[in-house]
């Protein structure tokens, strides 16, 4: 697989606004998450562009708001994106042996 270029997909402080004074801290923190969703992702045969790409947005849009973005530290927060993306090719496998 060709590596996925998350950059698109990166928030800038202007895109945290929500959270004022931690907007710097929430966009790192963001994007730091989605580095890592990519990372992980692409380390396994299971995902492809269509299926980062989807997770991406999925994450993006379901962490903008999300107050743990700045209550919670980066490395908690990139765990939290391995488990969740290990948890997916999991599911996906267990669904393929269903089927098959």
């Amino acid at each position: 697989m060709d590596s996925f270029d998350v950059r698109p997909y990166l928030v800038s402080i202007h895109d945290m606004e929500f959270f004022e004074d931690d907007a710097e801290q929430a966009a790192d923190n963001l994007n730091a998450m989605l580095y890592a969703l990519v990372r992980e992702a692409e380390s396994s045969d299971y995902w492809n562009s269509e299926k980062i790409e989807q997770l991406v947005v999925e994450i993006s849009e379901m962490w903008v708001r999300e107050l743990g973005l700045i209550e919670t530290e980066v490395d908690e927060l990139e765990d939290y994106i391995t488990h969740l993306v290990h948890r997916i090719e999991q599911d996906g496998q267990n669904e393929q042996l269903d089927e098959g």
